[in-house]
């Protein structure tokens, strides 16, 4: 096992666990979360890039920013972006991927990719600034993390395709959990 495969699987314990975290723990605490959230990203971008899975970059390339925004207390929610604006842009991609999959089939699982990271990404961005509840969350997350596997497998980036795969089973069980909660982060 090469110092890259150790790093891509410590940084997909630090998500499962984080993510595990927020799906079980009724009172958790933001800095523990985002902590973990950014080793994890700064490890899959570094094994990510190494295997040109470029979705996979960009997601945790946007996570990182986005937690360290959070670990120095940026007030996100000043972040012009509106649950409108996500809503507008994802049925956008999936306009693109239907008239595309019309025109040439071979682009479907691309769009379908960089729909799953543009979801993980608005995703993070909308529930950390509090914009979104974390049962939206829980199954936006379960889409992006599902939709992606096919592109992760055809890369083989196996620590990502793990990541998703376990992702899916813990947003749902999240979504399941904190069903009867719906509320915004404290």
């Amino acid at each position: 096992m090469t110092f890259l495969d150790i790093l891509g699987w410590v940084g997909i314990a630090f998500y499962l666990l984080g993510h595990a975290y927020i799906s079980i723990v009724k009172d958790w605490k933001k800095v523990i979360y985002y902590s973990g959230n950014l080793i994890a990203a700064v490890s899959l971008v570094i094994t990510s890039a190494a295997l040109e899975s470029w979705q996979a970059v960009v997601i945790n390339v946007f996570w990182a920013i986005v937690s360290i925004l959070l670990l120095v207390r940026y007030d996100l929610s000043k972040v012009p972006f509106s649950m409108l604006a996500f809503k507008i842009i994802l049925a956008s991609i999936w306009l693109v991927l239907i008239v595309m999959s019309i025109i040439k089939q071979s682009v479907q699982l691309d769009i379908l990719g960089w729909s799953s990271a543009f979801v993980f990404c608005a995703g993070y961005l909308l529930f950390s600034a509090n914009k979104m509840s974390i049962n939206l969350y829980f199954v936006c997350t379960a889409y992006a993390a599902s939709s992606l596997m096919p592109q992760l497998w055809l890369d083989q980036n196996w620590p990502v395709f793990t990541l998703e795969a376990c992702w899916t089973v813990i947003s749902i069980y999240g979504l399941i959990s904190k069903y009867n909660e719906p509320r915004l982060i404290d």
